[in-house]
């Protein structure tokens, strides 16, 4: 089993690249921002953690965690998202780390997408990690048209994050999706040596 991590800042399409591998290849898919809520669902490992740190109020009508509730207490309390996150990661990575484990032996591919690839040890999962590239400017224009950003809200998500070099000496192969889908996709069909076999 070859597994695969695309990783990239905030606008830089890693999720489409991710997803684009993954109909290419036949690969199984691991986004690491869904598997946060699976990791929250009821009885699974974060729940009951969750609750005890927020409190019940947080439980919605159908019993599961109301996520928009949650957001509205961790958006401007940096104290209370680093204690979410410490809750949710090592959860998911539980779940990244098993998954691959039950697969190790089989053919194929894995493809696990997530923003904090060495931030939590992810890296140390895949065989290789490449890493979305797109100049910032581009990214905060994708910002403002697909979900409506601010210039100054964009710019403010991506200095938060770590800067391109931070990626550019991890990983493994950079990609540039600073272009349109076709070209994207052309990049993608040369590294298809990558993933077909003889």
């Amino acid at each position: 089993m070859f597994v695969l991590g695309i990783t990239g800042g905030v606008g830089s399409g890693k999720t489409l690249v991710a997803k684009l591998i993954s109909k290419k290849y036949n690969a199984s898919l691991l986004i690491a921002d869904k598997l946060g809520h699976i990791v929250m669902e009821p009885d699974n490992a974060a729940f009951e953690k969750v609750i005890d740190r927020f409190g019940k109020d947080i439980i919605g009508s159908n019993g599961k965690i109301d996520r928009k509730k949650l957001a509205d207490i961790i958006f401007n309390d940096n104290t209370a998202r680093s204690a979410l996150n410490a809750i949710i990661h090592p959860e998911v990575i539980s779940y990244i780390r098993k998954y691959i484990n039950d697969r190790k032996d089989k053919d194929g591919i894995i493809v696990l997408e997530t923003a904090i690839m060495y931030e939590t040890g992810s890296d140390k999962l895949c065989d290789e990690v490449w890493y979305v590239y797109v100049p910032a400017d581009i990214r905060i224009k994708r910002l403002s048209d697909s979900r409506g950003y601010s210039e100054k809200k964009s710019q403010s998500i991506i200095e938060s994050q770590k800067p391109d070099k931070f990626f550019t000496d991890r990983a493994d192969r950079v990609i540039d999706n600073s272009g349109d889908k076709d070209r994207l996709n052309m990049e993608l069909d040369a590294l298809a040596n990558y993933f077909v076999k003889d």
